[in-house]
């Protein structure tokens, strides 16, 4: 179908590759869409200016998104669909989309309408194939994410490599317009090569890896976690942020396990796990592509091993992102990474419960009950007790002195975990 050129479907940035290519499924399915930029300090204050300041900072970034857009971007008789997701639970992510509809009411904004999916039933509602095409783009986009922070903190010349990271970006959210997985595949395998070909500083497995976790929207956007990615990188650090398809499998685990409040039929439920079936096997398929570029080891995401790893200090009956920072930190630090850093929004309650469980328990004892039988680990962590663990909470202010200075004291910790990793490696291995 033709794009209405009078009507724009704007998504916010909760991370600028998530976003790009969400908007470029959007232009595939015939609507004229397009990501907004980055958030900055405009937008941030333009949102503080019409909250108070109260609400958690991913709202009063949405909310800045759209005012700065409709103020400065929007185009003269432009219809404009402000599109982005909603949810329910002990969080205030299920609001968003009420305050957004009386913020518009209340400022008299003509021609602006909200279009939401929810994370209740898996985020259905748009015509068929949109959420398998949407799933290739979050899957190539959380990947690639991890790519260019590896290409920041390891490449020879990261200037250059930057480039060639965007020219093959752009190459990926054109073919995820022409709607078809092959034509995705071919290009991600072309992308995959060109990467490869990036001369390193050294080689990706000995490069020290920190884990990104915390609240979905801060972790993901740049303003919010204050460039910390580009500030690790400067140390020699590269990071694997947790991905925001996390979120999408375990709202299918909380559908699956009969805990999401929207009640399903039998058919609706086969319809659901047909469609997991498939999730998995192009998760596999993208994440084995452009792990053959080197600079990445993507993994499937097990969500029944974050939970089960979680639940002897959080319910699986308490939706929410709590489980996956718990139980994904635990799981990845030492097997994946030598640190761990949750960052949220200034006031999460999820956030916070998750910081208070892995401040006790990021911890030798804490590691080995993911793994009691691995021998291999218990002998790596041998005489260390704390695991580098930070947790931070963001308002979209520069971190305060007393924060980067516990930063430059997690880099140490971790550094030293990564040596101690590196160890161990080089004593068995059988050469």
């Amino acid at each position: 179908p033709m794009a209405d050129p009078r009507v724009t479907v704007l998504l916010p940035s909760m991370g600028k590759l998530t976003s790009e290519a969400v908007a470029a499924v959007l232009k595939g399915s015939g609507f004229y869409a397009k990501a907004h930029r980055p958030s900055d300090e405009a937008v941030l204050k333009l949102g503080r200016a019409n909250t108070s300041c109260k609400e958690c900072l991913p709202l009063i970034l949405t909310t800045g998104t759209l005012l700065n857009y409709v103020n400065t971007g929007r185009r003269d008789g432009e219809v404009v669909v402000y599109f982005f997701a909603t949810g329910s639970g002990p969080c205030r992510f299920g609001q968003y989309y009420i305050f957004m509809e009386d913020l518009i009411k209340r400022l008299e904004i003509p021609d602006v309408a909200l279009f939401t999916l929810s994370s209740e039933d898996g985020y259905l509602g748009m015509e068929k194939d949109f959420d398998t095409r949407a799933w290739w783009a979050v899957i190539a986009a959380d990947v690639m994410e991890d790519i260019r922070s590896m290409i920041l903190a390891n490449a020879l010349d990261s200037e250059k490599a930057v480039e060639t990271f965007e020219t093959q970006w752009q190459a990926i959210l054109a073919a995820l317009e022409k709607r078809e997985f092959s034509v995705l595949e071919e290009q991600l395998m072309r992308t995959a090569g060109h990467l490869g070909k990036i001369p390193m500083k050294q080689p990706v497995e000995t490069v020290p890896t920190i884990t990104l976790s915390g609240e979905i929207f801060v972790r993901r956007d740049a303003l919010s976690r204050q460039y910390i990615t580009e500030r690790l990188a400067e140390k020699g650090f590269a990071t694997t942020c947790s991905p925001v398809a996390e979120w999408v499998l375990y709202c299918n685990y909380m559908v699956d396990q009969g805990l999401s409040p929207e009640s399903m039929t039998m058919l609706e439920k086969l319809k659901f796990k047909i469609r997991g079936k498939f999730q998995a096997r192009y998760e596999k398929r993208i994440k084995s592509i452009l792990s053959g570029s080197g600079l990445v080891h993507a993994e499937p995401i097990d969500i029944d091993t974050f939970v089960s790893n979680a639940s002897s200090y959080i319910s699986k009956d308490l939706p929410g992102e709590a489980v996956l920072t718990v139980g994904g930190s635990l799981t990845e630090i030492v097997s994946i990474s030598c640190g761990v850093i949750a960052i949220g929004p200034f006031g999460c309650m999820p956030n916070r419960l998750s910081a208070a469980i892995l401040n006790e328990t990021m911890t030798r004892q804490g590691k080995l009950a993911t793994e009691p039988k691995n021998d291999q680990l218990k002998a790596v962590l041998t005489d260390i007790e704390d695991l580098p663990f930070l947790a931070i909470e963001s308002d979209g202010s520069p971190f305060p002195q007393v924060i980067d200075a516990k930063l430059e004291t997690f880099c140490l910790r971790a550094e030293r975990l990564h040596k101690r990793l590196m160890e161990y490696s080089k004593k068995s291995s059988p050469h």
